[in-house]
């Protein structure tokens, strides 16, 4: 009966061990290496934005208005898993894009403005859209990944009126 108990306890003391261990692992991991970030370049080459662009990186975030014309949008993928990046111009609100099998459902969503061609683990890639004033959202297509948090609501707005501000 003892050496029930003790080998009980042996297991127990194991599993806290183990799950202490997973928890400080993925701690560190997540905090330990730089992440994607997405960037949005004006027609003059000014970094507009500058956002993170991962998984439970927007959580309905929204960026900063950025002026109309030519933007470019800039994305490296410091994560293990590939994206996507979609734009969509759109009155709804980025948390609130209609979803199908994990999924955003682009034709009830929206106008398709353009993708970026997937970004591997480590890797980059970019695309300059001419966008003009309105509610646009960005966001990766990956199965699961837009209800993991990775979008973001963008307002373009006619220069002028970023001016007055």
């Amino acid at each position: 009966m003892r050496f029930t108990q003790t080998r009980r306890r042996a297991v127990f003391v194991g599993l806290v061990l183990a799950v202490g261990l997973t928890v400080a692992i993925v701690g560190f991991h997540a905090h330990s290496h730089p992440h994607g970030d997405l960037r949005v370049i004006d027609a003059e080459g000014n970094v507009q934005v500058l956002g993170a662009w991962r998984l439970g990186s927007a959580a309905g975030g929204e960026l900063p208005a950025v002026p109309s014309g030519d933007l470019r949008f800039e994305l490296s993928n410091a994560d293990g898993v590939r994206h996507t990046f979609v734009v969509v111009r759109t009155d709804v609100e980025g948390a609130a894009l209609p979803v199908s099998k994990g999924r955003v459902d682009l034709e009830a969503a929206g106008e398709l403005v353009g993708t970026v061609d997937t970004v591997l683990p480590g890797g980059s890639a970019g695309r300059t859209f001419t966008l003009p004033p309105g509610q646009y959202v960005l966001y990766c297509d990956i199965a699961g990944h837009y209800e993991g948090g990775m979008y973001y609501t963008l307002r373009v707005e006619e220069s002028a009126s970023l001016a007055r501000r």
